[in-house]
């Protein structure tokens, strides 16, 4: 009782309260990415992880990462080649022909790295993400090994689906392996009987069947969005959900998906909001403010206390314009001693050129000892759709030189 009662901020540092599945929660849901049709509809994703896949990653620096969240669409996808937009409930096929092309059945990673179906994927990649959503995408290496699925229990006579080193080769997205697509640790449940529902690809190479004139080459999908592995010809046409791995080093805030960071025309001097909480069985969607390493010019002077109203002078923000640039905000947080508490968060000024002033009323703002003021040149977009913002800039409140620390 006491768990379905607990409340958690709906926003905070970092990647903050989301969690993968719970088998007595379930899932949290993350908004990110839009799909490339005319309304650039944002992407739903469940949280399998926050550990990964098993594998390992890198950023784009080459760095090696670790813990990322696990992210697989919650919608079904697909479509692309002629008009080359992506969709909800449409299909792909795993190679366009299923005729033989050159494949290499000793090399069971091959035939996933030369499919239509990754290439798909890189080009969900290339139109569904901004540049800093991109960036935020860590390349994936792994090897599936050998499985045994679960279906096998129905056909004892099927044999396993053989490992396949290497496979992820440095992929930004991808299909689930068989495996993860019968993982109970991803919510993926065992059952007995299955409905052909919504079949979506796995990139696991199944078996390949010769019957003189006619051959086929199988892969695994996926029945319903809660599992069972069936497996089918390369030329068919099933739904995609694709999967990827998010480097948490790149998320300065998580917020609720709805109304989490209100974005205002900010008073003068503008008032900074407590961080309100809600029943954590109620926060399972949300959004994310991610670090923009072309914002890291912004920086701040002086700041002058006068009375209750903090004067912060500020340079090099990235500048509001109605028509072009109506999301641009300076904006603040307050945290706790640790750095880790956020307290209060509030847009504090329209930078309408790149140098100038904002003004904080600190009578709104209930300071305890050791409670540290950042700034940040922010850009709030709309319900369900990613934040950017530079690294914020710390407030000496002692009239001392502001130092620029990361929070």
């Amino acid at each position: 009782m006491i768990g379905l009662l607990k409340k958690i901020p709906i926003m905070s540092m970092g990647t903050g309260f989301i969690s993968g599945y719970n088998k007595s929660k379930g899932y949290h849901y993350l908004w990110f990415g839009s799909l490339n049709d005319a309304d650039r509809q944002p992407i739903l994703w469940r949280v399998l992880s926050v550990k990964g896949n098993g594998a390992s990653y890198q950023d784009d620096g080459g760095n090696a990462c670790e813990n990322p969240l696990f992210l697989l669409t919650e919608d079904v996808l697909g479509s692309y080649p002629k008009n080359e937009v992506i969709r909800r409930n449409s299909y792909i096929k795993f190679y366009e022909t299923d005729s033989d092309a050159g494949w290499d059945l000793e090399n069971p990673s091959s035939i996933w790295q030369q499919s239509d179906a990754r290439k798909w994927c890189r080009h969900f990649e290339q139109v569904c993400f901004t540049e800093e959503e991109h960036a935020s995408i860590l390349s994936t290496f792994k090897s599936d090994k050998e499985y045994h699925s679960k279906r096998d229990a129905y056909n004892a006579a099927l044999p396993p689906i053989k490992a396949a080193p290497n496979i992820l080769n440095g992929d930004k997205v991808f299909f689930l392996s068989s495996e993860e697509a019968e993982n109970n640790e991803y919510g993926f449940k065992d059952k007995k009987t299955y409905t052909a529902e919504q079949e979506w690809w796995t990139r696991s190479f199944d078996r390949y069947s010769d019957y003189g004139e006619h051959s086929f080459l199988d892969v695994g999908i996926v029945l319903t969005h809660f599992g069972g592995l069936l497996c089918a010809p390369v030329g068919s046409k099933m739904y995609t959900r694709p999967a990827l791995n998010l480097n948490h080093n790149q998320v300065l805030f998580a917020s609720a998906a709805i109304d989490g960071k209100e974005r205002g025309l900010p008073q003068t001097p503008a008032v900074l909001k407590k961080i309100p909480q809600m029943p954590e069985r109620k926060m399972k969607g949300w959004k994310l403010t991610l670090i923009d390493e072309k914002r890291n010019g912004f920086s701040v002077g002086r700041a002058v206390k006068q009375g209750d109203v903090l004067i912060v002078p500020y340079q090099n923000a990235v500048v509001y314009d109605q028509s072009l640039a109506p999301n641009e905000r300076i904006s603040a947080v307050v945290l706790d001693s640790g750095g880790t508490d956020l307290k209060y968060y509030g847009n504090i000024a329209l930078p309408v050129s790149p140098d100038g002033e904002a003004q904080i009323d600190l009578s709104s703002i209930a300071l305890k000892t050791g409670d540290r003021i950042f700034v940040f040149s922010e850009q709030c977009n709309r319900n369900r759709r990613t934040d950017y913002a530079s690294r914020p800039v710390e407030l000496v409140l002692n009239q001392q030189p502001v130092s620029s620390q990361k929070a």
